[in-house]
Parts: structure tokens; C-alpha cells; sequence
């Protein structure tokens, strides 16, 4: 007696509606683009900059520029906040903070950027006196941030007022890439008594002793490391460096390349998020930017999207069971709505596009998006919302047998389609490739978990997990 194994992996394609993506509010009515950006949570709303040129939706029905705005995720509880800067140039909010249960963040008032803080009224948004914040960091109950008018440097806010940190010298904080682990202030950076010799690399500041010191010279030479994607995942700290993944614990030591990354010849590493206990990155081992996780438990990288060309992920978002992200797909320029849980990778939508922004509120996913007809708007998805697609009833409706199997696949299925497959191992290796025959594929593969790519011409990719016996 036949079995028949449904072992459903993601559909990379899917369509899950375009109706279950619907826009927040018009912000810069008709064709126009709002495009809301830096969005941020704070208390039950959510904070960002937006332009409505058109003026019809700010006070004195204005071009009042780039400004504060603010919604709760209805088109009644979308409004304009404040007016920071005079005339249509605009603000431009950004690098938004909770400290002490207040939001602040950045503005160019005219005069250039300072800090102000806001209650959500236009009556109590307001300068506070400070200078601008760069990338805010918070730590031991104060704001550490770069200060870019003074070359650079470290400060720190109390609340009250900022002021460089303890112990500075000539320290120029690169990119204002830094990050609060071990009870210090991790960055890349540059001194410039040791710039000549060692370049831009991995230091700490630890606040108890007031001082910088280096933590490894990665390059070993006056060469730069360009570090960035500070992520904290279990006791490590995670970041790239000369395009590859690293971590440190702290030490000298400890503070080294990924072997399981650099076994794949994964480069190009961008886009960090830490979930579920493994890290999530962009990366490519030349078949493209693809999403890779790293599980530091196994030692494992695993590509999880295996689009053809760019899949390029970027602003993740953890929202229940499923992290989402704006990816691409194969043919496509434009970044698309996407989730995982870690080995199911799905595209929810495929009218609404240019997802930029994700961020979660009250179990709703909220970012900055635009289709053929609407302008770069706020857009919202419920979750609880979505439902089953063409692509997933493809999918259902292909099944294989046996699986576990030794040497041959049988494909059941309701359709004609004409299968192209390819099996690719966990670590996202294409082992095997051709042409569906008589619904049958031979395999010649050792022993192990495998993934089943069946693709047919004009529809979604499906995916099936096979186990080789």
C-alpha cells in the first residue's frame, strides 16, 4: 500500500491576498507619497515622520514638509503632531527613544538637529536644549549616543542634559555603530593615536573605568575592519566584518569569524535580527542575497528563501510565531511582504509593495508600502486575517511518495503541470536538478533530511521536506 507524506515546506510565492493588507490612512491623498519612515512605538501608537505635500491633512491645509506624526493604527487615530521647523523643508524626525517613560528623538529645527521630546500633543512636544542623538543606546539608566558636531565623540544624556563621556580622548565612533553589551558600549571605531597602525576596528567602552580600550584588530594591519550589524544573540555579540559573520564574548580570544559561515563562503553580510535563539541574516555564497540563519546551538547556516536572484531581506519584525520582513523575489525589483518560523518562508502578498518600516502593535503589523494606485503610505496586516491561497492549494494538492524514500520520488497530483525540481540539503546546497519524468525523479542522495523544490512554469514555487533513507 502506497503512503502519501503532505511534509509541507514554505511556498516562497505564496499569495495570500491582497485585501488582507489594508492602508492605515491616506496621509498625502491621491497618487501622492507620505512616505512614512522611522517608525516607532510608544506607548499605544505609533510615532514617525511623514510628508503630506498636498496639505490637506495638516493643519492650515499646508505643505508643512517632512514632520512628527503619529497613529493607533485607525485612519481616525492617524494626525499630524507637531510643526518642529518653519515652512516646507520640513524636520525630519528620527532616532526615536523611550527614557524614562517619555518618547524623544532627533528634528532639524532650521537651525540644525536637536533633541526634543514629546507627550503626543502639540503642546508638549518641545526642544529640550540638547543636541542632536545619533543612534540613542541605553545603558545602566543613561542614553549613550554619538555626537557628529564634535567629530564623532561619545556622550551620554541623563534625561537632563548630555555630556561626553568620562576618560575621552580622541575617539571618532564610526557610523554610530555601537551597542550596550557586558556593561559597555561596543563599537567601531578609530583613535587617532592608533589609527595610523591598526585602522578602524572592535573597542568597548566601559563606563566603570572610563576608558576605551581594543578589543582585536580583525585586519591585523592600518587596514579597516568596516564593522556593523552589532546583534546580541545568547552571550555573544554578533556583527560583519570585511563582509563576513564574527562574533566576540568580549576578549581577544574570543573574538572570531564564524566557521560555519565561512565553510558555506558566505559573503556580502548585512541585515542582522536575533530570534528564537538563532541569528537571521542577509548573505550570499554566490547564488544571490539570500536569507541565511545561523544556529549557534547546532553550528549550522541554513538558507531558508533559495530565491533565484536577490532576495535582499531587511527590517524584520517578531510578531507571534512568525518573524516578517521585506524581501524580494525572482524577476522583481521591488521588496514584498514576507514571514518565516525559522524553516517555513512564505510571501503574504503580492499587489502591496516597497515594504519598508515593519513594526508591531498590539498583534497588527504596521509598516510603509504603496501599490500601483496609492503612494507610499502607512499600511497595516492582521495576521489573524490571512487566508489560504491559490499558491498553498497548489501546493496541497501536490504530494510525494514514498517518504521517506531510498532511490526513487513518485509525484501525486492533480494537475498537468510540467515540473522543473532541485533538492538542496539544510545548508541550502543544490545536490540535484532536473526535469520531473512521468511524475517520477531518481535520486542518488545519502542519507539525510532534504528539501524538494518543484517548480512549474507561471506558478508559485513548491516546497516539500523529503527524508532519504
Amino acid at each position: 500500500m502506497k503512503k502519501f507524506y503532505i511534509l509541507l515546506l514554505p511556498i516562497l510565492c505564496a499569495q495570500i491576498g491582497w485585501a488582507q493588507i489594508e492602508q492605515v490612512f491616506d496621509i498625502n491623498e491621491g497618487e501622492g507619497n507620505s512616505s512614512p519612515n522611522n517608525l516607532f512605538v510608544f506607548g499605544s501608537a505609533i510615532y514617525f515622520g511623514a510628508d503630506d505635500s498636498g496639505g490637506t491633512n495638516s493643519p492650515g491645509d499646508e505643505d508643512l514638509g517632512r514632520e512628527l506624526w503619529k497613529s493607533d493604527g485607525t485612519a481616525a487615530g492617524t494626525s499630524f503632531v507637531s510643526n518642529l521647523r518653519t515652512g516646507d523643508a520640513g524636520s525630519s524626525p528620527g532616532n526615536f527613544f523611550e527614557y524614562n517613560g517619555s518618547l524623544y528623538f532627533s528634528a532639524n529645527s532650521g537651525s540644525g538637529s536637536v533633541l526634543f521630546s514629546s507627550d503626543g500633543t502639540t503642546a508638549g512636544t518641545a526642544a529640550t536644549g540638547d543636541g542632536f542623538v545619533f543612534n540613542p543606546t541605553p545603558l545602566d539608566g543613561l542614553i549613550y549616543f554619538v555626537d557628529t558636531t564634535t567629530g564623532n565623540s561619545l556622550n551620554q544624556f541623563n534625561g537632563t542634559s548630555s555630556a561626553l563621556v568620562a576618560g575621552s580622548g580622541s575617539e571618532s565612533l564610526i557610523g554610530a555603530t555601537m551597542i550596550a553589551y557586558q556593561d559597555k558600549i561596543f563599537c567601531y571605531m578609530d583613535e587617532a593615536t592608533d589609527e595610523p597602525t591598526i585602522g578602524r576596528e572592535l573597542y568597548a567602552y566601559d563606563p566603570a573605568i572610563d576608558s576605551f580600550n581594543l578589543i582585536k584588530d580583525i585586519t591585523e594591519s592600518n587596514e579597516d575592519s568596516g564593522i556593523s550589524n552589532f546583534t546580541i544573540l545568547g552571550t555573544n555579540l554578533y556583527f560583519e566584518a570585511l563582509g563576513k559573520l564574527w562574533k566576540t564574548d568580549g576578549t581577544t580570544a574570543g573574538t572570531l569569524a564564524v566557521a560555519a559561515a565561512e565553510a558555506e563562503g558566505i559573503d556580502a553580510i548585512n541585515n542582522f535580527y536575533a530570534w528564537n535563539g538563532k541569528l537571521f541574516f542577509e548573505g550570499d555564497n554566490g547564488s544571490d542575497d539570500q536569507l541565511w540563519i545561523y544556529d549557534p546551538t547546532l553550528d549550522t547556516v541554513t538558507n531558508v528563501s533559495n530565491v533565484t536572484g536577490n532576495h535582499d531581506p531587511s527590517d524584520f519584525a517578531p510578531l507571534g510565531d512568525f518573524l516578517y520582513y521585506s524581501g524580494k523575489v525572482e524577476g522583481d525589483t521591488e521588496s514584498y511582504l514576507f514571514r518565516t518560523d525559522g524553516a517555513i518562508t512564505v510571501r503574504l502578498d503580492s499587489d502591496i509593495f516597497g515594504i519598508d518600516d515593519i513594526v508591531a502593535l498590539d498583534g497588527v503589523l504596521y509598516f510603509e508600502a504603496e501599490n500601483t494606485v496609492i503612494g507610499r503610505e502607512l499600511f497595516k496586516l492582521d495576521p489573524t486575517t490571512l487566508t489560504v491561497s491559490n499558491a498553498i492549494v497548489l501546493a496541497k494538492s501536490v504530494s510525494i511518495y514514498p517518504n521517506p524514500a531510498t532511490s526513487v520520488l513518485n509525484l501525486k497530483s492533480a494537475s498537468n503541470f510540467d515540473f522543473k525540481y532541485s533538492i538542496i540539503d539544510i545548508n541550502g546546497r543544490e545536490l540535484q536538478s532536473g526535469n520531473v519524468v512521468n511524475k517520477q525523479i531518481s535520486i542518488d542522495l545519502a542519507t539525510g533530511l532534504y528539501i524538494l523544490q518543484l517548480k512549474a512554469e507561471k506558478q508559485p514555487l513548491v516546497l516539500k521536506k523529503i527524508i532519504i533513507e
